[in-house]
Formats: C-alpha cells, sequence, structure tokens
C-alpha cells in the first residue's frame, strides 16, 4: 500500500506533526502502507496543485494533516482531478468542522484502528463559482472573524481566539444588514439579511447543528439565513439554537437545494471552509458523492 501525507506545517497548534513520526512508524510496523511520501505545504495552493497532479494509480489513500483549509484545497484538487483516491483526515487546525462532522480519531491508536480497517464512505462536496468546498460559505454577521485572529493567536488559544474576538466586535456585528436574491431550483425570494451560511454539514465554526438536517450524502446543500432583527430577537434565535429548533424560529429561513445562487447588495468578504471567497454572485451546486473518505 502507498500512503502520501500532505502536512500544513503551520497549521493548529503545531501539537499533530510531533505525532506524525510515531504514526508513521506504525503504520509501516503493522504493515498497513510499505511506501509513505510526505509533501509539506510551503504556501498557499500547494495542496491544491499537488492533488491536481495525481493519478490514480499513484497511491491507494491520501492522509491530510492539517485544518479546513488545508482540507480544502485537497479536496479541490481531486474532485477537479476527478481522482478517485480515498481521502483520510487526520486533523490538526484550529476548529476541523469537517472532520468534527464525520467523528473523525483524534488520538493515534484511534487512526490506526480506522486505518487498519479503511471504511471508505463517499460524500458530496459543494462546488462554489470555479473553487469547492467541503464545508461551509459564510457571509454577514462574524463570516470573516476567521480572517481577523493572528496565526499566533490561534496557535496559543485555539478556538478560544475566534469567540474572543468576536465578543469584542459584538456591537458593530450586530448591525450587519445585507440585502440578499436567492434563486434555487425550487423558488425565488428576497431576504434582508444579518448573516447566511451554505453548508455541507452540520457542523460550523466549532457548532454542531447549526443547520440541523445537513447530510453529507443526500446531494443537497443546506441554506439558513438569519433575518434582520433587533438584538433581542438575535438572543431569541440563540436561545432556540440551544434547543436545537432555531430552524422554525420566525427571522430564521432554512432551505434545502441542489442550486443556490447569491446576489447581494455589499461587495462584503465571505469565507469559504475558512478562506476568503472572491466575488458575488455566489453560484453554488452539488458534486454528488464526489470525495471518497476513509472514516471510523
Amino acid at each position: 500500500m502507498r500512503c502520501l501525507f500532505i502536512i500544513n506545517p503551520s497549521s493548529g497548534t503545531k501539537t499533530i506533526q510531533k505525532k506524525l513520526d510515531k504514526m508513521i512508524g506504525q503504520m509501516i510496523l503493522q504493515q498497513i502502507v510499505n511506501h509513505v511520501d510526505t509533501f509539506y505545504t510551503q504556501k498557499k495552493n500547494d495542496a491544491y496543485q499537488k492533488c491536481l497532479s495525481l493519478h490514480n494509480n499513484d497511491y491507494d489513500f491520501i492522509i491530510s494533516v492539517g485544518g479546513d483549509g488545508t482540507v480544502n484545497e485537497i479536496i479541490s484538487g481531486l474532485v477537479e482531478n476527478q481522482t478517485d483516491i480515498p481521502l483520510a483526515i487526520l486533523p490538526g487546525g484550529t476548529v476541523n468542522d469537517f472532520a468534527t462532522h464525520l467523528k473523525l480519531p483524534h488520538t493515534t491508536d484511534e487512526f490506526i484502528e480506522m486505518m487498519k480497517k479503511r471504511h471508505i464512505m463517499k460524500v458530496d462536496i459543494g462546488k462554489v463559482n470555479d473553487g469547492y468546498f467541503a464545508n461551509v460559505i459564510a457571509g454577514g454577521m462574524f463570516s470573516d472573524i476567521s480572517f481577523q485572529v493572528s496565526k499566533a493567536d490561534k496557535e496559543r488559544f485555539g478556538p478560544l481566539a475566534y469567540y474572543v474576538s468576536g465578543i469584542r466586535q459584538l456591537p458593530t456585528q450586530l448591525n450587519t444588514s445585507l440585502h440578499l436574491k436567492i434563486k434555487t431550483e425550487k423558488e425565488e425570494f428576497e431576504e434582508d439579511a444579518r448573516l447566511f451560511m451554505i453548508t455541507n454539514t452540520s457542523q460550523v465554526g466549532g457548532f454542531k447543528d447549526i443547520t440541523p438536517h445537513a447530510d453529507i450524502q443526500d446531494g443537497e446543500m443546506d441554506l439558513l439565513i438569519i433575518r434582520k432583527c433587533s438584538p433581542a430577537d438575535m438572543i431569541a434565535i440563540f436561545k432556540d439554537y440551544k434547543f436545537n429548533h432555531h430552524d422554525r424560529n420566525p427571522f430564521v429561513k432554512y432551505v434545502q437545494a441542489e442550486s443556490i445562487t447569491i446576489e447581494c447588495d455589499k461587495d462584503i468578504i465571505y469565507d469559504v471552509d475558512g478562506e476568503e471567497g472572491t466575488s458575488f454572485p455566489i453560484h453554488v451546486c452539488v458534486k454528488k458523492q464526489s470525495l471518497q473518505v476513509i472514516v471510523p
């Protein structure tokens, strides 16, 4: 068995990198692999370009070591290249939403056990304009927090760095106002909104069940919009989220669709798997079960 590790050495707290020697040694000793290559990313799109150059018979599987941004680059290269090499994910970022949704292991022993069995799950991937996403697109309130937190703070504080930054900006964020025009294969409508997100999984920003009906194999994306509302109404939404029925709040619009187009009256920065999106309009469609992921 031939394996390629794609490693982002600057991802998250760097603790994952310390486990790699032990993990690779165990995989060889337990005859999970007999050939290992490692590829360390140095700049943006390195992982994407590496996967874009691969052929199906190059490796039996790929292991991603990094966060959601690293995973995004890898799946973008594999899906665009129409490569069927299965992907295993060793979470090493600050949040790791995609891996958390799939309940992927964090410890060396659990990861080795998963690799012994190599159960493969085919999952949907979203295509947005000319790129791809595994987990989420988000715009509006709090969606640019990940671009404002420094790498040093992420390494030092982990997910707490995002929460502290969000609290500091709360008064400004609550004034966010967007006018959206949305078109799906089912309907067209307009909304004045504080926030929108299109998700492939239910895990966003370290919070679970944000889009509670999301299914990574259902051939649809989940669109959640928080309509323009007062701070008191926003608190009510958060309370409803705590009890997992925020999707029925009158200030929340929830849609499932195979294709979604969003136009916005403001040229805002929006988030695509933790990286900056390009520009509006946003055209999203589903690449159904186009990625093979190794899961427990």
